[in-house]
């Protein structure tokens, strides 16, 4: 049975053990789940469980957008174990998490996935659209 929520306190370990195959500043990683544990309000980690183990997750950052005049959501950090693809798990992630998302209002919705043609490829067959490149520098 897949279940999804929001990372809490006690799922915090969860996100890390998912998050850190693909982030490798173990620090910065542990610092980010901090602030949406603190700061709920930018936004919050959503989790997949597949049999009460954690199988996936997804990250959303709230902002407002002055496109549509209310809030829009950035998506990013989504991983499945490659053990646990194919299966669903990615789908039902994504399903209940723009539940969560209109439930909090939000008018947009932007998936950050890089180049990767799979992620890519996810997101496309579920309706999303490419659309412009952005830019991005540390400050």
């Amino acid at each position: 049975m897949i279940e999804c929520r929001t990372m809490a306190s006690a799922e915090r370990y969860d996100a890390f053990a998912l998050m850190e195959k693909f982030r490798p500043d173990g620090a910065a990683l542990g610092e980010a789940l901090s602030l949406f544990i603190d700061r709920p309000d930018f936004g919050f980690v959503w989790l997949a469980y597949l049999d009460d183990h954690p199988a996936a997750c997804a990250s959303a950052s709230l902002g407002i957008d002055t496109e549509t005049g209310g809030l829009v959501a950035s998506v990013r950090d989504l991983y499945v174990l490659p053990e646990r693809r194919r299966h669903g798990i990615g789908s039902a992630l994504l399903v209940t998490l723009q539940g969560r998302l209109e439930a909090l209002e939000v008018a947009r919705v932007e998936a950050v996935c890089g180049a990767d043609p799979s992620l890519l490829g996810f997101f496309e067959a579920r309706g999303y659209r490419l659309n412009s490149a952005s830019f991005t520098i540390r400050l």
